[in-house]
């Protein structure tokens, strides 16, 4: 069976790129250092591939057709969209997909109940790239992407997201291989996006999240953090559902390495490893 060796659960805060000249270099500088660790963490693990949780920004899908988890299926993908690109400043990243482990983990979720949707298109946004580009800024293993909904309402309860952690280490750990296994998850905390409150972000509950992931209070931040609740501490927050299914596979383990340093100009970029 393959096996999960590395969690990784990292922001995407595109301001790292938009706005690091609005940063003090010293601050960018521990950042770009803080992703070079968890970077070196990474690779030590010696993955064969990597699964990948993001959420679209209603790039892909839109109210239209607006799939709570999705799989991409095709041969490949690549971004940043041109927006992010030529205003963000945000780095392009192309990787193969692991096509036969994706449709693997498309046909057993739909079986067992993950109402998954295919994409056999997919384009990446800042959720994808951002993480990748600083983790494994060589594009040379091939992902499997799953892309999730945290922007478009109803959205799924924070056990659902839970549920699909724990689905993908079974999924996982059934597959028949001996691959080696990576799990990336794209998350934030506390944001606000657009609008007059742009940028802002809730300090106090910031904290509080921090201190139930320093030390993996996995009930705690499942009783706490519902949808309602996260909406409350700003209209991203809710991205910091990729993180709930994270914990789905380390379940109330401490990580091993977690960071965390509001960046002037920037914003909050935190990024938390556990080796499995």
């Amino acid at each position: 069976m393959a096996q999960i060796v590395s969690v990784v659960a990292s922001t995407h805060n595109p301001r790292i790129f938009w706005n690091r000249d609005q940063a003090a270099p010293a601050d960018m500088d521990e950042l770009y250092a803080t992703f070079a660790h968890v970077r070196d963490l990474l690779a030590a693990t010696k993955p064969d591939f990597i699964v990948t949780v993001a959420n679209d920004h209603l790039d892909n899908f839109f109210f239209d057709n607006l799939p709570t988890f999705s799989v991409g299926t095709g041969t490949s993908a690549e971004g940043p969209f041109w927006y992010e690109s030529d205003i963000m400043s945000l780095p392009s990243y192309k990787f193969a997909i692991n096509q036969p482990f994706a449709e693997y983990v498309l046909r057993d979720g739909v079986e067992t109940g993950i109402q998954f949707s295919q994409a056999r298109e997919l384009h990446l946004d800042h959720a994808f790239t951002l993480p990748l580009s600083f983790l494994r800024p060589g594009g040379d293993l091939p992902v499997v992407p799953i892309v999730t909904n945290a922007f478009g309402y109803p959205l799924a309860n924070n056990r659902r997201w839970y549920e699909l952690g724990h689905f993908l280490k079974r999924v996982i750990e059934a597959w028949p291989g001996s691959e080696r296994v990576a799990l990336i998850c794209s998350f934030n905390m506390t944001v606000e996006v657009g609008g007059p409150l742009m940028g802002n972000f809730d300090a106090a509950f910031s904290r509080h999240l921090l201190e139930l992931m320093g030390a993996g209070k996995r009930d705690q931040i499942l009783e706490e953090c519902t949808v309602e609740r996260l909406i409350r501490a700003g209209n991203s927050t809710t991205e910091f559902l990729n993180y709930v299914t994270a914990l789905g596979v380390v379940e109330n383990r401490l990580p091993e390495f977690i960071q965390h340093k509001p960046v002037k100009g920037v914003g909050t970029c935190p990024i938390a490893f556990w080796t499995a």
